[in-house]
This record gives structure tokens, sequence and C-alpha cells, in this order.
């Protein structure tokens, strides 16, 4: 494959030279201002595009989280710690649905006659043995706590069956 594309290369660049000739100029040396402005717009379109973008990594408003899983031998119970700064805690909502944890925040911001919308989505599997109906949350100083319990393994019950 890449033999074949060199040989196209190759051959598409002799043609073009055949067929211009070295007695006719280049189009962009022919014509150097079409050259300078290209660049310069060009350049002046990537410096607009580097100000936007940095302007969306350092805003105020935007949603900078960390999230951390551990399983926590004294209580007996599967953390999971969020840190979300610029959230607040009425914008969450958590749910479960079937052996998952959803959690989601929203958070909106108005600053003069600028608004944004920082989005938060979170989804993580509630281990076998976990306690699904029993999870508590806390949120303190912008960290999300949520503490699943592990649920006691059953012993097993051994019976005798009587045959009939």
């Amino acid at each position: 494959m890449k033999k074949t594309l060199a040989i196209t290369i190759l051959l598409t660049s002799t043609l073009l030279n055949a067929t211009h000739g070295s007695h006719q100029p280049n189009f962009f040396n022919h014509h150097p201002t079409f050259n300078q402005n290209f660049w310069r717009d060009f350049n002046h379109q990537f410096q607009q595009f580097n100000h936007q973008m940095n302007e969306l990594q350092h805003d105020a408003h935007a949603v900078n989280t960390y999230s951390k899983q551990y399983f926590d031998k004294a209580s007996n119970h599967y953390v999971v710690k969020i840190k979300t700064l610029g959230i607040d805690k009425v914008n969450f909502n958590i749910s479960t649905d079937k052996n998952n944890l959803i959690i989601k925040a929203k958070q909106n911001s108005k600053s003069g006659n600028r608004s944004s919308s920082s989005y938060f989505s979170q989804v993580i599997s509630i281990p076998k043995d976990g306690d699904a109906d029993n999870i508590m949350t806390e949120f303190k100083e912008g960290v999300l706590k949520i503490s699943i319990p592990k649920l006691d393994k059953p012993k097993p019950q051994t019976r005798k069956i009587t045959i009939q």
C-alpha cells in the first residue's frame, strides 16, 4: 500500500511538472500576495480558535471533577468520592438502575449577558455484594461521598430433605 501511494505521488508530480514545464511559475510563487494573505488569515483564525479554547478551559463555571472508589474495611462499605467543584448539592440527581449507580448533575450560571451550563454524569456498577437498598450519600465542601454497604455473605444452610 505504501509503495503504491509513493508511486502514485511520484507519477503525479512528474506529470504536473511535465504539463506545466519548468518555464511556468508555481501559482503560489507567482502570486505572493495570495500566499501572504492565506497564511495571515490562517494564523488569525488559529489564534481566535486558541483564544476560545483557553476561555473554555479557564471558565469560572467549568466543572472540575475527580473521582475515587475504594472499599472501607472499617465500615464495611464500598465508597465513591467525587470532588465536584462548581456544582451545588441541589443540582445532583442520584439513582439506581438494575445494578448501576447513576450520578448526574447540571449547573447553570449567568454572568452579565453571558450564560453557561455545566453537566456531569457518571455511571458506576454496584458490586454484586453491595446493598443497593441502603445507599447513603453525603455532600461536604464540594465532595460527594456515596457509601454502599457490603452485604454479609449468607451462611450456607444444610437441611435434610425427606423422601416421600
